[in-house]
């Protein structure tokens, strides 16, 4: 579907390529939380970068307020009104609304004179003092949007919201096409400002509040998400492909991957995924126990997958080894991967929740020192998995500090969640549900 680029920094990726054209957008938020501003830069973005007139719609300020506003970001909207190719109108909200829904009156002619593409209505929380009834007001709002769309307009209705006012209880909010809310927050003694899309009707956006700053030439929106900054090259599969492109390619060399799982998980199906991967590409593969023998969470979690004859295949050509913690671990790294063919990689497995089982915190802190200074210099991969349920929260921040890569698991009501917190190439992505299945990998991420 047609789009339309609102320009503002950072606001379009998190619309996905920015509102659809033609839909009305209700932008609501106390006072000083940055409407007008990007109100204002919606307009002039239109008619600078993308070519598409503009109207600005006002009933509170005199144009001269707006334009003196406008200027000191470097927007000369006076200029472009000379120019035709911009309409800045104060007038009252009964008589907005009465012409508006006329095909011949004042406001759609003066729309058609310059072709407006787009529009700002400041603000539509004018129009309440109209109408006492709520039933009216709705059917009010609604036909001032149906108005603008028969224009073929792409509307930006701005809304106060008052302080006690519980956001999306509005009529606007059901009669827009998107909503997005901006408000200022305390953080650390210091109010900073946030924009959330909570509805893009037909159209997909991204979740979650996102941190804005209105500087010296607009309004900049900055994503709590990112991105692959870039996709590895040299790098271990998890076992599940869309795992491994929500982390930008995998598990890189030389890199501990910290999987933080909750007691009410099955952590097993992480740990099969990344075995069953390694013995289907050669690759030499450790796990990290307290004794020679193997885990009997491992055998017992191959045996519920129908991996116990590959298990014990594994491990007698001594492609599936045990090293102690208290082992010479980098020794015994450079060891096993002399057994791989060329090219293969040596991933080595930790369940930490057991390895702190009877080993005092420092020690057990000193152990995974040594296995992480070992796997980077070595080039080995790790997957460690935590149930940060039973650990020390002093101890969790330090095995936080040692991994490469966070991956947080969780349960919540009936579903789970997934979310990539930290990677060596700096992706956070927002959080992903998922459903456990009965064939590898076992599960199935639902993204947005």
């Amino acid at each position: 579907m047609a789009r339309i680029l609102t320009g503002v920094e950072g606001l379009d990726e998190i619309l996905r390529g920015g509102f659809v054209e033609g839909d009305s957008v209700l932008v609501a938020g106390s006072p000083g939380t940055g409407k007008t501003s990007l109100g204002m830069q919606f307009i002039y973005n239109g008619i600078t970068k993308y070519d598409e007139p503009g109207f600005f719609i006002t009933f509170e300020e005199f144009p001269q307020q707006i334009y003196r506003d406008a200027l000191s970001f470097g927007w000369d909207l006076r200029r472009l009104e000379e120019e035709d190719k911009l309409k800045v109108l104060f007038t009252s909200p009964e008589l907005m609304q009465q012409d508006i829904q006329r095909q011949e009156g004042l406001l759609p002619q003066m729309i058609r004179e310059i072709n407006a593409r787009r529009v700002v209505v400041d603000s539509i929380t004018h129009l309440r003092r109209l109408t006492d009834d709520p039933g009216e007001f709705r059917e009010m709002i609604y036909g001032v949007i149906n108005a603008l769309k028969r224009e073929g307009l792409t509307a930006m209705l701005i809304r106060e919201l008052v302080e006690s006012e519980v956001p999306g209880s509005g009529s606007e909010e059901y009669t827009a096409d998107s909503v997005v809310y901006l408000t200022r927050e305390d953080v650390n003694g210091q109010r900073m400002r946030f924009l959330e899309v909570i509805k893009s009707r037909g159209t997909h956006h991204l979740p979650g509040r996102c941190l804005f700053f209105i500087h010296d030439e607009g309004v900049r929106v900055v994503s709590p998400y990112r991105s692959p900054f870039f996709r590895f090259e040299q790098a271990a599969s998890t076992g599940h492909s869309e795992l491994d492109n929500l982390l930008g390619g995998g598990i890189p060399d030389g890199s501990l991957y910290l999987f933080e799982v909750s007691s009410d998980i099955h952590q097993a199906v992480f740990q099969i995924n990344f075995l069953r991967e390694a013995l289907a590409v050669g690759d030499v593969y450790a796990v990290v126990n307290r004794h020679t023998s193997l885990p009997t969470a491992l055998v017992d979690a191959a045996a519920r997958f129908g991996m116990t004859d590959q298990l014990n295949s594994a491990r007698e050509s001594r492609q599936l080894t045990v090293l102690a913690p208290h082992s010479d671990i980098a020794a015994s790294l450079k060891e096993i991967q002399s057994r791989g063919p060329g090219g293969a990689k040596t991933r080595v497995f930790i369940d930490l929740t057991r390895m702190l089982v009877g080993t005092a915190s420092e020690e057990f802190l000193r152990q995974l020192n040594s296995v992480a200074d070992s796997l980077h210099e070595s080039g080995a991969v790790a997957m460690a998995t935590l149930n940060r349920d039973v650990v020390d929260r002093r101890v969790l921040e330090r095995i936080r500090v040692l991994a490469d890569g966070i991956i947080s698991i969780w349960r919540e009501g009936s579903y789970n969640y997934l979310q990539v917190l930290k990677t060596v190439n700096s992706v956070r992505t927002p959080v992903v549900a998922f459903l456990e299945a009965g064939q590898a990998p076992y599960i199935e991420l639902q993204q947005y």
